[in-house]
Order: structure tokens, then C-alpha cells, then sequence
């Protein structure tokens, strides 16, 4: 009898507990891990996000349904004005040597995007680099241009300029990086 129950306490917490999907490439996916009608696709929507793990590196993907977690960018960055629509953030991890390029094309978006690379996720007062924002929803390419940063992790945020939850703040995007990421040596050995 016993065992009964233990069973059964142990199935229902199993079908209490959220779905999962296998993959991100996962046609239900969802970022809580419930399925849903239409993909999310990348850029996940919070810290760290998704790796940028090689050169070159492709992904579409899209800010729409996504929080907004920063809505002003400071630093180095020089786009002064507030961006409060949803944000979709990559993380990439730089050695010494590296050479990046950052390039938004936005799929016929309706978003008014723009990209900000900074240091500390969530926090965009580490703002390094930004897109020159092409004024205007819709309005292509965002570029950053190639750089050698200093070697360590960042992140990209693509962001809106127009406050989430109005027309324009957010859209579909293919994000394509380029360059070199030199990787340093850990250990060497001689057998």
C-alpha cells in the first residue's frame, strides 16, 4: 500500500512539472519550456542568452513577446534616448586577438532595432559598442562595425526603440556575426 501512494505522489509530480523542449531549434519551444502555436526563435530573452559559440554565427530570430529588461544604454554607448521595447540578448565570450562584426538585418520588422553590446548582462551602463540605429521602424542594416574588444564575455542586446507594447517595439530580425575568436591555449603537454 505504501508504494501505492509513494507511486503515485511521485507520478503526480511529474505531471505537475513544466514541459520541456529538447532543443531551442524545437518548433514548440518555449523560453518557461510550455509548448505553444509558433516558435519562439532565437535570442533568448534573458541573462546570460543564447551563445555565440563560433565565427561566422547566423540566427533568426525575434524581440516580439520578449521582456524588456534594459531600457536605457550608457557608457560608451552613444544613442542617448531611452529604447523600451522587448530586447533579445546573445552571449559571447572573447579571447585576446579577436576581431567581431555585428550586422542586424530586419526581415521586413516593423520594430525600430538597434543593438548594444555591454559587459554585465542586464546592466546597460556597460554599454561598450552600439549600432548606428537607422532612424525608423523597419529601416536596415544595424551594423557594428568589426573591433577588437577586450578579451572577455559580453552581451548583445537587440532592442526597440519604441516602448513595449506599442506599434514598433518589436520585430523579426537575422543576426549574422562575423571576424575571429582567437582561442587562448590552457594546457600543453608532451607525451
Amino acid at each position: 500500500m505504501r508504494t501505492a501512494i509513494l507511486a503515485g505522489t511521485l507520478l503526480a509530480a511529474v505531471l505537475a512539472a513544466p514541459l520541456a523542449a529538447a532543443t531551442r531549434t524545437s518548433p514548440n519551444f518555449d523560453f518557461q519550456g510550455s509548448p505553444q502555436a509558433e516558435p519562439v526563435l532565437g535570442g533568448g530573452n534573458a541573462c546570460p542568452g543564447d551563445a555565440i559559440a563560433a565565427l561566422p554565427f547566423t540566427d533568426a530570430g525575434t524581440t516580439c513577446d520578449n521582456t524588456n529588461t534594459i531600457t536605457n544604454y550608457t557608457g560608451a554607448c552613444t544613442l542617448p534616448f531611452p529604447y523600451g521595447g522587448e530586447n533579445a540578448i546573445y552571449q559571447i565570450t572573447l579571447a585576446a586577438g579577436n576581431n567581431v562584426a555585428f550586422d542586424l538585418q530586419l526581415d521586413g520588422s516593423a520594430g525600430d532595432l538597434a543593438m548594444f553590446l555591454i559587459t554585465t548582462c542586464g546592466n546597460g551602463t556597460t554599454c561598450v559598442d552600439n549600432s548606428e540605429d537607422s532612424i525608423g521602424a523597419g529601416v536596415e542594416p544595424e551594423t557594428i562595425p568589426a573591433f577588437s574588444y577586450a578579451a572577455g564575455t559580453y552581451f548583445l542586446y537587440i532592442d526597440s526603440y519604441y516602448a513595449a507594447g506599442t506599434a514598433g517595439s518589436c520585430g523579426t530580425y537575422t543576426l549574422n556575426v562575423t571576424g575571429s575568436l582567437p582561442v587562448e591555449l590552457m594546457s600543453f603537454s608532451i607525451d
